[in-house]
């Protein structure tokens, strides 16, 4: 299967080591505190504004498909080398509601019951990240289990929430969870007694996964009371509240990554530089190889060893450039495989690409569609793809 976690395709390094350094050039980064402003409710995470070079001309076939697309199509590139143009100058935030990631996908493919990934919440905000295949015979669950071990009855509200049935189309699958964990529902609270487990969902607990087949979920949750919060691998009987502390915790696989994983949300605004940042042409921004976005960073809490998040899944870039002038934008892939969801505005969720489960190509390019100086977006990479992935814009 395509695994999470990787941006171009080569073998990942024992990230048991430390932190992995891919070796890109620098571009132009600076710390936090040079330069540009957040908005309110937000902190300066970096400011990326080096960015040299004219823009690209774009092709007169690019401006007339792209403009004629809808977002989610695909269009050539035929003609323009992307990767050429010029970085837009951003000020990446974080902003004030960005939760801490637990991220569960090592063991990936477990064929036995234990516990996959578990850690203790504090009062606060937290999205649980759920990506795992039965890798046995039997039909098998993998649910999420909450314990209250403090004196006062704990409450986690779920505020978020995407699923999809098991199955063996994985990009596929990981665009429907984000798809619906952006669709808008009301909060729904889950009381958990001193001293008792839960399941966090009854749902997830219901999808009972065939050998290979993977089970994906995403949960956006806000805690208020400290709560231990496990991941777990049972047949698909099981009474997952009961048996979790009995389970073992199951080591992880050389392959894929699991672990808290602090500020996974980001904000991109742009940069106030002279001249203005917004330039005639083509001018993009590379998700992934710590261009724009920096690797999440995090550790395996139960084992103690440090995490390097490649893929950044479970991260959601939220983009308030606010563009002085009407621009089109679009996604092109460059390491690998792609696919994800966007929404734009409050006009919901939109597939990328639309019409098959992701691109695979680097000479064509997946259209957003046009860009105002009102216009935000909210972008997620689906589990399975690659990055890095260039969002670039056409500005007349």
């Amino acid at each position: 299967m395509t695994r999470p976690g990787i941006y171009d395709g080569s073998p990942e390094p024992d990230d048991a080591v430390g932190p992995v350094v891919d070796g890109s050039p620098d571009t132009g980064a600076s710390d936090a505190g040079e330069g540009g402003a957040c908005p309110s409710g937000s902190t300066l995470r970096s400011v990326r504004a080096a960015c040299t070079g004219a823009p690209l001309v774009p092709p007169a076939a690019l401006v007339t498909d792209s403009t004629a697309a809808a977002p989610g199509d695909v269009v050539s590139l035929s003609g323009m080398s992307e990767p050429a143009a010029p970085c837009l100058p951003v000020v990446v935030c974080t902003p004030d509601d960005a939760p801490t990631l637990y991220f569960s996908d090592s063991p990936e493919s477990p064929s036995q019951d234990g516990v996959l990934y578990a850690d203790t919440a504090q009062p606060g905000r937290y999205r649980l990240y759920v990506y795992t295949t039965n890798g046995g015979a039997a039909l098998r669950k993998f649910p999420v289990v909450v314990l209250n071990q403090g004196a006062a009855a704990a409450k986690v509200t779920i505020v978020r929430r995407g699923l999809a049935a098991p199955g063996g189309a994985y990009v596929a699958i990981g665009k429907q969870v984000i798809a619906d964990w952006l669709a808008p529902r009301a909060p729904a609270d889950v009381a958990v007694p001193p001293g008792t487990r839960v399941l966090l969902d009854a749902d997830l607990d219901a999808m009972h996964a065939s050998t290979g087949d993977l089970v994906h979920a995403i949960y956006d949750v806000v805690v208020d009371q400290p709560v231990k919060i496990s991941f777990v691998s049972v047949l698909a009987g099981a009474d997952a509240a009961a048996v979790t502390a009995g389970l073992p915790l199951l080591p992880r696989d050389f392959d894929h990554q699991r672990g808290t994983f602090p500020k996974a949300d980001v904000l991109v605004t742009l940069a106030p530089v002279d001249g203005g940042a917004q330039k005639p042409g083509v001018q993009r921004l590379r998700l992934g190889l710590d261009e724009v976005d920096e690797t999440l960073e995090g550790v395996d809490v139960p084992t103690g060893v440090k995490q390097k998040l490649l893929g950044n899944y479970g991260m959601l870039y939220r983009f308030a450039l606010g563009l002085p002038s009407a621009s089109t934008a679009a996604i092109s892939a460059r390491g690998g495989a792609w696919g994800g969801v966007v929404e734009i505005g409050d006009g919901g969720p939109i597939a990328l690409p639309s019409a098959s489960a992701a691109l695979s190509t680097t000479t064509d390019a997946i259209v957003l569609g046009p860009q105002s100086p009102a216009t935000t977006m909210r972008l997620m990479s689906a589990g399975g793809s690659n990055l890095p992935i260039d969002v670039f814009f056409v500005t007349p």
